[in-house]
């Protein structure tokens, strides 16, 4: 693994932008991929971020041991921390779903979940 967090979250933009997470987040069961985080700041942070947050809501069981390891093959980049967002914590929901969106299932869920 190399790089560091902000690389990182420019490889996860840049394959969420080209659509190339599309078919495999499907097949996980993902409805909602976000950034969130340090690494998401409008104002980079003072010192680079340790590691990279994302946020991620399921449509059915909660397959992340397979998410975090497309999100590490991705992005090379092994420090990801994710954060399901299942409603059980509104605080983290909440934060997680106020970064930078990546990926939704449907158009305009993001939206909807931030409601």
């Amino acid at each position: 693994m190399s790089g560091t967090a902000s690389q990182a979250r420019d490889r996860l933009i840049d394959a969420a932008s080209n659509g190339d997470l599309d078919a495999d987040l499907e097949a996980l069961g993902v409805d909602l991929l976000g950034i969130f985080g340090s690494t998401a700041a409008v104002e980079p942070p003072a010192a680079e971020p340790s590691d990279l947050d994302v946020g991620a809501r399921f449509t059915g069981p909660v397959r992340l041991l397979e998410l975090i390891d497309l999100l590490v093959t991705v992005t090379d980049f092994d420090r990801i921390d994710v954060a399901v967002v299942d409603g059980s914590h509104p605080v983290l929901d909440a934060e997680a779903l106020c970064g930078i969106p990546l990926y939704e299932r449907e158009a305009g869920a993001f939206a909807t979940a931030q409601m």
